[in-house]
């Protein structure tokens, strides 16, 4: 089964203060909310008989990332620290919050040598905190925004320069050599595109369905389909992570060369299309300018004393390091089919608003009808995109 799309995960992630999605809070930590916290001591007895080299009574703070499933920084008082990423506490979707995938294919790529945290174990005894969870490694660094504002502006280039290169290597691994296709199969080789497209469209009838009249069909949905159909590119398959942008890498700090440090929130990785990953990359050179999709990102600032490079200049980082020609072939439709991706998204989160599910305060009709419109303009970008690039011959 794909992950990247299906969405329930998705679909269930909404701030706690606001419907919208909000942007990364870098390696700032909270208090434990209430409707977060779990049994300490309880996890304290575990980590002592579990995770080698664990010593030192035991503080819990929450990240202010990690909407989707929580993730908390553990502190001891020898001066250890480690993060615990846990499925969220209720009733879910099967399949949803599957830190157990996360957990199998950190554990794969870093004993590649990958740049992931070190993972240290893996519960799935819901005894212990009331939900299964694994412990990694706290990677000290800078978790910059999707707009790389909070970088300086010398870094910027280098930053995204390597981080193109560093995805380049993701796409390198051979997931059966990994163990990813063995046992339980991480994901499916082959015909990516097609299946996300079925799941996609299917997901968005759904919600359409469940959310008992409040959310209506995307006014572009069966146009933009029809164009995708038409334009398939050609297969591939290779680890994606599912989510590669900048607010999901942890950079070195100080003003040195930028280096990735490590990836995190895997938790939509699948067996996918490299060109996925490249895209979702890629989407902030693609919004356009004074408009808001409520998603995390914005548009990235191209003005030449910006220090951001050109999406060219990271398209031929990318390429070079992976051994792919350039220019690459069919990318509106990567980028057309990410937006789409988001589209559904949004409709997602705006659905369980509706429904008084989402995670904060039932949402107000003000602020759901703010993400209807939301979801119709980024299915109308994506739709935007495709039909200027394909009009009606293939790409």
């Amino acid at each position: 089964q794909d992950r990247k799309v299906l969405s329930p995960r998705w679909c269930a992630m909404a701030p706690k203060k606001s419907v919208a999605i909000s942007e990364g809070a870098g390696q700032d930590t909270v208090d434990v909310e209430e409707s977060h916290k779990f049994d300490e001591a309880s996890l304290q007895n575990f980590l002592e008989s579990q995770l080698q080299g664990f010593s030192g009574s035991l503080s819990v703070r929450k990240f202010g990332y990690g909407q989707s499933n929580p993730t908390f920084l553990l502190q001891t008082s020898t001066g250890q620290k480690y993060v615990l990423r846990k499925k969220p506490s209720g009733r879910l979707i099967q399949g949803a919050h599957a830190v157990e995938r996360e957990y199998r294919v950190m554990h794969a790529l870093g004993q590649s040598g990958f740049e992931v945290p070190k993972v240290h174990l893996l519960c799935e005894d819901s005894e212990v905190i009331g939900t299964p969870f694994f412990i990694m490694d706290f990677v000290q660094g800078v978790i910059t925004d999707n707009g790389l504002r909070s970088l300086p502006v010398a870094r910027r280039r280098p930053a995204m320069i390597v981080m193109a290169r560093c995805l380049a290597k993701l796409h390198k691994y051979d997931p059966e050599k990994l163990g990813l296709l063995s046992g339980r199969p991480f994901g499916k080789m082959g015909g990516f595109y097609p299946r996300q497209l079925a799941t996609m469209a299917r997901t968005s009838d759904a919600q359409v369905v469940g959310s008992a009249g409040r959310i209506p069909s995307m006014r572009s949905l069966e146009h933009l389909v029809g164009l995708f159909q038409a334009n398939m590119p050609d297969d591939a398959s290779c680890i994606i992570h599912g989510d590669w942008k900048p607010d999901n890498v942890i950079f070195n700090e100080g003003d040195g060369e930028p280096k990735v440090l490590a990836a995190i929130d895997w938790e939509l990785s699948t067996i996918g299309h490299p060109m996925s990953d490249l895209a979702n990359m890629c989407l902030a050179y693609h919004l356009p300018t004074g408009k808001t999709f409520n998603l995390p990102y914005v548009p990235l600032d191209l003005n030449p004393d910006s220090g951001i490079p050109s999406e060219q200049e990271v398209h031929e980082a990318y390429c070079e390091a992976a051994g792919r020609k350039y220019p690459i072939d069919h990318w509106n439709f990567f980028v057309a089919f990410s937006f789409f991706r988001l589209a559904v998204i949004i409709q997602g989160v705006a659905m369980r608003a509706a429904l008084g599910q989402a995670s904060s305060a039932q949402a107000s009709s003000r602020e759901v009808d703010s993400l209807v419109q939301a979801v119709d303009a980024a299915c109308d970008h994506a739709y935007s995109i495709m039909s200027k690039a394909a009009p009606p011959a293939k790409l």
